[in-house]
């Protein structure tokens, strides 16, 4: 007998030289005595499948390629440009220092200023 089972049998035979009481927790050890370890693969045991591993979306936002257009006014074809080089898959123009939500790992976010020019740029 195992771990639990092992525990409560030793406790039932005690009880047994004990009258009633302990005809009964001997009648439980009877029950007890079909305790087994658990079936399968037992942990820390090489049986165990390693465990899953994160997808790699292959996609990744790197702001700082966006760097060519600080300055620039942005235009339709500056935000293309900087989304293909940067390798987001969205891009969002904001006034300087405004946070939108929800954040998306995967969005460039240009910053520009008063007169329509980029003044930074990073994913979120």
């Amino acid at each position: 007998m195992h771990g639990r089972c092992q525990l409560f049998s030793s406790r039932a035979a005690r009880a047994a030289s004990r009258g009633p009481l302990g005809a009964l927790l001997l009648s439980s050890l009877v029950l007890l005595g079909a305790c087994q370890a658990p079936s399968g693969p037992r942990p820390f045991s090489p049986d165990v499948p390693p465990p899953p591993q994160f997808a790699d979306v292959g996609h990744k936002c790197t702001a700082t390629d966006s760097r060519f257009a600080l300055g620039q006014k942005v235009t339709p074809a500056v935000v293309d440009e900087a989304r293909d080089r940067t390798g987001a898959r969205s891009v969002l123009t904001t006034k300087a220092g405004e946070i939108p939500s929800p954040a998306d790992p995967l969005r460039l976010i240009i910053e520009v200023d008063g007169e329509g020019k980029m003044v930074g740029a990073r994913c979120g």
